[in-house]
């Protein structure tokens, strides 16, 4: 038998696309635990983090994604700061926290009110694939800010009394709303302080920062742990679902400048800056799956597509698509529409922000939106490995899994 993983990437309020993702795949009203009970391991980072606390907590995927789309939901995690000091530096410049840390963590545990205040362990008791000797393996990416080092929150240890640990992750008493509010805690421009709680010493940052934003070969490296006596890596198929990524073609000489190819970034200090923050949260996720393809067998696997593998990514890109030798916007989508996509932030909590972000999501779940592959051309987006519509991913995902 197979051992499955899902994996869900950070990005804020864009996690609603993960949420429309699995609806395809399952239907609207089905519990979050009958999703869960099709995987052993769960890896998620950030947004996906609450994705996945809601899945625990055994909400219908109607329900999770009314959560993303509620404006009181979103206002209750993304709620002001009143440090008035971070409020004016943010106004000034820019840069700075515009959100209270302490806020967000009440609005998780209110959001959780079966299972969020449980130990993690305790969380995902009794959610078990059918056949499988135990419960989903839960895995939640954080950054310890003290320690400036990795912290992976578990439902139970990595390793068997036959191998080293991989680590032991959090302490027991580590709450899965604890869990989520560490690994959702976006650092300098989101969130005014590190994440922490009332019984423990921890405090913490997004998972982003470790450069698991898109976790997944956090998860195939925890499972390739949890299976050395049992398995070999290439019994590993995972499916990876993102919140959306921008990639534009680059420009061919002489090619007049447009939103819809890549032109060089501004230099100096705030732009670096911002620069550097993008590039922490952001974690362009494509080195991410081409590792975790290659760590399950990648092209050396014969008895699967080479150019497929066993890991399934499911990501809408913002991406200009081929006419011809032109580019232009994905069908159904304007010029405007595409720029307005590519500059939006991850806490997208007006309305229209999240609207746009579901019609961008239908139309990648319609296939005409392209789907990020586990690897392509970056000059080009000439696909190499994986699936370019979000149709194929899904005939490939029930394939393999």
């Amino acid at each position: 038998m197979s051992y499955r993983i899902l994996s869900l990437d950070g990005g804020g309020t864009w996690a609603l696309i993960q949420v429309k993702a699995l609806m395809a795949l399952y239907s609207a009203t089905t519990p979050g635990h009958r999703v869960l009970q099709d995987f052993d391991l769960a890896v998620a980072n950030s947004g996906g983090s609450i994705v996945l606390g809601a899945l625990i907590e055994n909400l219908t995927l109607e329900q999770i994604l009314a959560f993303f789309e509620s404006d009181r939901q979103r206002r209750a995690v993304f709620s002001p700061t009143k440090e008035w000091g971070d409020r004016i530096l943010s106004d000034l410049t820019g840069l700075g926290p515009k959100y209270s840390a302490k806020a967000k963590l009440v609005a998780l545990q209110s959001a959780l009110p079966n299972r969020g205040n449980l130990p993690l362990v305790q969380a995902a008791a009794g959610i078990r694939r059918p056949g499988a000797a135990q419960d989903l393996h839960v895995l939640i990416v954080s950054f310890d800010y003290d320690r400036d080092r990795a912290r992976f929150f578990r439902s139970a240890p990595a390793g068997t009394a036959q191998t080293p640990n991989w680590g032991q992750g959090a302490p027991a008493d580590v709450t899965l709303a604890d869990a989520i509010h560490a690994s959702s805690n976006a650092p300098v421009n989101y969130f005014d302080a590190p994440a922490r709680w009332a019984h423990g010493p921890g405090r913490y940052w997004d998972g982003a920062i470790t450069g698991c934003n898109n976790p997944i070969v956090a998860g195939v490296t925890e499972a390739i742990v949890l299976r050395q006596a049992d398995a070999a890596p290439a019994d590993v198929v995972a499916l990876s679902i993102g919140t959306a990524t921008v990639a534009r073609p680059w420009p061919k000489p002489g090619e007049e400048p447009s939103v819809l190819v890549q032109s060089p970034s501004e230099t100096g200090l705030v732009h670096d800056v911002v620069k550097l923050l993008g590039a922490i949260l952001d974690d362009p996720p494509d080195i991410a799956t081409f590792l975790a393809y290659v760590m399950t067998g990648g092209p050396w696997n014969t008895k699967i597509d080479p150019r497929r593998g066993r890991i399934v990514r499911m990501n809408p890109l913002i991406s200009p698509v081929r006419n011809g030798a032109d580019w232009e916007p994905p069908q159904g989508m304007s010029l405007d529409q595409f720029d307005y996509l590519a500059k939006l932030g991850m806490d997208a909590i007006e309305q229209s922000e999240v609207d746009a972000i579901g019609a961008f999501a239908k139309l990648w779940l319609d296939s005409r939106v392209p789907n990020q592959p586990v690897r392509m051309d970056p000059d080009d987006l000439t696909l190499e490995i994986g699936d370019a519509w979000f149709h194929e991913a899904v005939a490939w995902w029930n394939r393999i899994r």
